[in-house]
């Protein structure tokens, strides 16, 4: 399940949720209860084993070249 961030327009809270996309419709503002809400572009992060050579941070510096 995917997490989303909004913004509400009444209190300019801004909040996350981990929601399905059909259920968005229902989405209030967890501090006023207002429904006139923002999807946010939201950041992600990644995460994977230590030894993969990736960090979160993007860095390749572990990968060796193909060719």
């Amino acid at each position: 399940m995917p997490i989303y961030e909004y913004a509400c327009n009444a209190c300019n809270e801004i909040f996350a949720l981990l929601q399905w996309t059909q259920d968005e419709k229902d989405t209030a503002c967890p501090r006023c209860g207002s429904q006139n809400i923002k999807k946010l572009v939201s950041q992600f992060s990644c995460s994977s084993p230590a030894d993969s050579g990736f960090s979160s941070g993007g860095s390749s510096s572990g990968l060796s070249g193909g060719g």
